[in-house]
């Protein structure tokens, strides 16, 4: 709270306040059906004083001077002017400005009409999320645009998610797309310890409230130009920028509480009990003693998450310099015991006019984050996995207060009063551009930018964890500079247009990493690692990397109906072997705005239609950064007989060289109705070629594997995004816009690969999946399993040829599905009524099965772990219809065993947001001096989910970004639940 109090002192004291003008003007400002139009700028023509209409539409400024004239701006609708005479009143209605209608959208290096694109790139701006409060920049993506599928990992503060734009392009390198952040591509490495195999959120140090846009370039089309690495799509976030006019102040405060979205029941000491003891009396066992007290560590684990807020953010400027800076101070305790997180940010952004056709300017962005960890999946120090198998009569203190070792399964009690995981980052994201009109439609731009990532990471276990104690720290740099020199060109002579851009861009990054470790200390007072009297870490490593590419983009349009692009982009990476370190991407494309012809311009119902297509390749260098090299290592386990030494862990394959990814797209865009309906479909398929893998060796080489290119995959595709004014009055508005994305997913080569029983080639992934010729490339390889036969009592299973058994074996396994699901989407509506407003968004995914493992530990009644309250159903006569099989059956022992058991149908809708606001009328804010806009919120997320799935949550992926691991958890924490309340204040 301190922290939140000073950022938003120190942010106040910047902006400065003039009053005592001479009158008012007020006024309401309409579009030509009567509606209110809020945002529109109006500003006191030759000064920087200015107001903006609120929701109403409604305005007031005070003016000075002999004759003042307002000027009124809105984008989309055309400038105008009003003398002010002896009027108090303006009020009137703009017209539509049918050019401007057509939005800008931001790609690779500038940016493009949306009517004349060729590309195909979703946007979100920030009209369309400023009523949704943010706990994280991925949330942007989550259900917003066609085939963009993105995967909350876990309920865990600060978690990765998996983001695949039209499906996965990889198996062995990289799937994540690159993200652009105002001209600069980010660091995306991993900079910790997986803490359970949950990785850290790329781009968690990312302020949402700073956002403007989100531009996904979709088609190679758009992406080639990001050349190596434009294949898993470009996400390019562009931040707020200020405008000329009245300096605005906003400051945005909220609150929240948070639980999680499901929960699996577990026996509670008297049902394990009774359980355990039955079952041994019926396999004719000897039957087990128990004490009789009992705990209830998963409410003990669990806990009402907080989360808070506060923005402040302040923008403005002249006609020749403007500014828009902020600041937000982000606090969340999750529902899960010791983990929190929390943000501090502070942003920058400055352009100067210095003379006509000269213009510099940077965007600083500065955040600090502390995240106090918890292991999360598949670990038995994780909270929740440590107290749902934790059997219920283990207690986690002593007679005398103190904590009680519980043996395997970690006292999480003990754990979150007494251990330390922590991870703080650090990070500067920033360029500094010169843009400079050389000549009549010539511009020179050069932009240098930064991305310094600090990650400082802490875990230390006190005596009671582990004897005598262990500690241990690690600290990351990965600095990246880059310098990106462009010259591009505009020019329309008669019925042609001309546009382009070249440019040469440079990129390095230097990543050094010091990690130190101990055991054996005194005494837990001592936290450092410098105490321990035992050093079992000391390693010290570093790589460097580099980018040199060259690249070019040109369009042309005829008429304003026949379009025209190409683009081509060298790239040379020092990832690559010195046969292979340059690639060649370029892509074509064209299209044909039919709404333009003769034949169509009479539609009155139409406004625009244009059909386009392209063909592109793309590349991805997601590889390690020497793995074309024969790498040596020294340290202990390279000594010769007490002599230091070297020895070989990686042979040098010169030929490594660029994956590669080829592209067809056919889209048609249309608007109808006044533009009151839009409706945009993509027909789309991807090759990718010469995979980036690790192929078996002969073990005559000394080797296990080796980086090569070798085989083929194929994703192909449908988008479909549709959206409309429903109702358009002057008090009422609803808009509305759904959209679907359809995906197969196929392995078509895997030369060199391991062969199955069928003779095909496959890449094992996990115990439960693999990659395998003629399926997708995270396809589940199981048992199936029958269930509990209602005569006998056992479980059964099939074999591989179909017939039931009751003892089957892992050559019963078959092809089962595959954790990729068929279409994936969102829909989302928009009401407003007067001052309210109501928001209803919604995901939903189809078609892909998730594996949970956990089920083979809390249904085993092998094991001493606690149990779910499922198998409290078991067989008991002929003709029960159980879930578990009778007690005596050897099966009762094999139930848990690896097989389709514990794989389920992951489809679901959820509920994403639900928001409801009420926004203070001008008649209001008239009467307040300070404050121009006011709305107060309450917002659920996570609130309703309707699935089949049998466990926690149906969006989970316990293995984050492993490319060959989707679609398995392990007691991974769901995501939250929330309801928060809040304020948005213009000042």
């Amino acid at each position: 709270m301190k922290k939140a109090i000073m950022l938003i002192s120190l942010l106040m004291s910047i902006s400065l306040f003039s009053f005592g003008q001479e009158r008012t003007v007020s006024g309401v400002i309409t579009d030509i059906n009567g509606d209110p139009l809020p945002g529109v700028a109006v500003i006191l023509k030759g000064t920087t004083q200015g107001s903006v209409t609120n929701i109403e539409g409604s305005y007031k400024l005070a003016v000075t001077g002999e004759n003042p004239t307002l000027v009124y701006k809105l984008v989309g609708f055309v400038d105008a002017e009003k003398v002010v005479g002896s009027n108090t009143t303006i009020s009137f209605s703009m017209e539509e400005d049918l050019q401007q209608l057509d939005e800008v959208v931001v790609i690779g290096y500038g940016t493009q009409q949306d009517k004349y694109m060729t590309q195909v790139v979703d946007v979100v701006r920030a009209t369309d999320i400023e009523s949704m409060p943010l706990t994280s920049t991925q949330e942007l993506l989550q259900g917003q645009a066609a085939g963009v599928q993105m995967v909350s990992t876990s309920g865990v503060a600060g978690s990765s998610a998996t983001v695949r734009i039209r499906g996965a392009a990889s198996i062995g390198a990289g799937n994540q797309p690159l993200y652009v952040v105002d001209g600069v591509p980010l660091n995306d490495g991993t900079y910790s310890l997986t803490n359970g195999a949950e990785a850290l959120n790329p781009i968690s140090d990312i302020n949402p409230n700073d956002i403007e846009s989100v531009s996904i370039l979709k088609d190679a089309a758009a992406a080639a130009i990001y050349g190596s690495r434009g294949a898993n799509g470009v996400i390019i976030i562009t931040t707020k920028k200020g405008q000329s006019g009245k300096t605005n102040i906003n400051l945005d405060y909220y609150t929240g509480w948070s639980e999680p979205t499901n929960m699996v029941d577990m026996m509670n000491g008297e049902q394990f009990v009774e359980m355990k003891t039955e079952h041994a009396r019926a396999q004719g066992n000897t039957l087990p003693t128990y004490p009789e007290d009992s705990f209830d560590w998963v409410n003990n684990a669990i806990r009402t998450g907080r989360v808070s807020s506060y923005n402040l953010s302040a923008s403005g400027g002249n006609e020749k310099t403007q500014f828009f800076m902020g600041g937000t101070y982000f606090d969340q305790s999750t529902f899960t015991i010791g983990n929190e997180f929390e943000r501090l940010n502070g942003r920058l952004n400055l352009s100067h006019k210095i003379s006509d056709g000269v213009q510099v300017g940077t965007n600083i962005s500065l955040s600090r984050s502390v995240n106090d960890r918890i292991d999360s999946d598949n670990s038995t120090a994780a909270p929740l996995t440590s107290s749902l198998l934790m059997p219920p009569y283990e207690l986690p203190y002593n007679e005398d207060g103190t904590y009680r070792d519980t043996g395997f399964i970690e006292n999480i009690i003990a754990l979150e009063e007494l251990a330390q995981s922590e991870l703080i980052t650090n990070r500067i994201i920033a360029n500094a551009f010169l843009s400079v009109d050389l000549y009549k439609g010539l511009t020179l731009k050069t932009d240098f930018g930064i991305d310094l990532l600090n990650t400082v990471e802490t875990q230390r276990d006190p005596e009671f964890i582990t004897p005598g104690g262990t500690g241990y720290k690690r600290d990351i740099k990965d600095n990246k500079w880059l310098n990106t020199t462009t010259l591009s060109y505009g020019k329309t002579i008669g019925n042609h247009t001309f546009e382009g851009v070249a440019g040469l861009s440079y990129e390095t990054a230097s990543l050094k990493a010091i990690a130190v470790g101990g055991s054996g200390f005194v005494s837990d007072a001592l936290p450092n690692v410098g105490s321990a009297a035992n050093p079992t870490t000391t390693s010290a490593t570093g790589s460097d990397w580099a980018l040199y590419s060259q690249f070019i983009r040109g369009s042309y349009r005829f008429k304003d109906k026949y379009l025209f692009e190409v683009s081509a982009r060298r790239d040379g990476s020092s990832r690559f072997g010195a046969n292979k370190k340059y690639g060649f991407f370029w892509a074509i494309s064209g299209g044909w705005v039919l709404s333009e012809e003769a034949f169509l311009k009479e539609v009155s119902w139409l406004n625009n239609l244009k059909l386009s297509a392209s063909y592109g390749l793309s590349g991805n260098d997601r590889i390690g950064r020497y793995d074309y090299l024969a790498l040596y290592e020294g340290g202990p386990d390279s000594d010769y007989n007490g002599t230091a030494g070297l020895r070989p862990t990686t042979p040098a394959n010169p030929d490594l060289g660029w994956e590669s990814s080829g592209m067809y797209d056919l889209t048609l865009n249309a608007s109808m109705f006044n533009s009151r309906l839009s409706v945009e479909a993509s027909i789309w398929q991807k090759n990718t070629t010469e995979l980036l893998l690790d192929t078996p060796l002969p073990l005559t080489t000394g080797f296990a594997t080796r980086s090569e290119n070798a085989g083929e995959m194929m994703n192909r595709g449908l988008d479909l995004t549709i959206s409309g004014d429903i109702i358009r009055s002057k008090d009422f508005t609803w808009t509305s816009s759904l959209n679907v994305g359809f995906l197969k997913n196929e392995i078509t080569s895997l030369p060199g690969a391991s062969k199955d029983a069928e003779g095909r080639g496959f890449i094992a992934g996990t115990s439960s999946q693999r990659a395998v010729e003629g399926h997708s490339v995270n396809e589940f390889f199981l048992i199936r399993y029958k269930g509990v036969n209602s005569e006998t009592g056992d479980a059964e299973w099939y074999t591989k040829d179909g017939e039931v058994t009751t003892t089957p074996s892992a050559d019963d396994r078959v092809m089962v599905g595959s954790a990729l699901p068929d279409f994936t989407g969102g829909f989302r509506n928009n009401l407003s009524y007067k001052g309210f407003d109501l928001t209803a968004f919604f995901t939903f995914s189809q078609g892909n099965k998730i594996f949970h493992g956990d089920m083979r530990f809390s249904e085993n009644l092998a094991s001493g772990f606690n149990k779910s309250t499922a198998i409290l159903n078991y067989w008991k006569q002929p003709g029960d219809n159980a879930y578990f099989p009778s007690l005596s059956s050897p099966t009762s022992n094999s139930f848990a065993q690896r097989s389709t058991k514990q794989l389920s149908d992951a489809s679901y809708i959820r509920l994403r947001t639900l928001s409801i606001g009420y926004s203070l009328p001008a008649s209001v804010l008239d009467k307040m001096k300070y404050v121009s806009r006011a709305r107060f919120y309450v917002q659920g997320t996570n609130l309703l989910t309707i699935t089949a799935y049998e466990g926690w949550d149906p969006e989970a992926n316990g293995f984050g970004n492993d490319p060959l691991a989707q679609g398995e958890t392990f007691f991974t924490p769901p995501q939250p639940k929330t309801i928060q309340v809040g304020v948005s204040l213009g000042l």
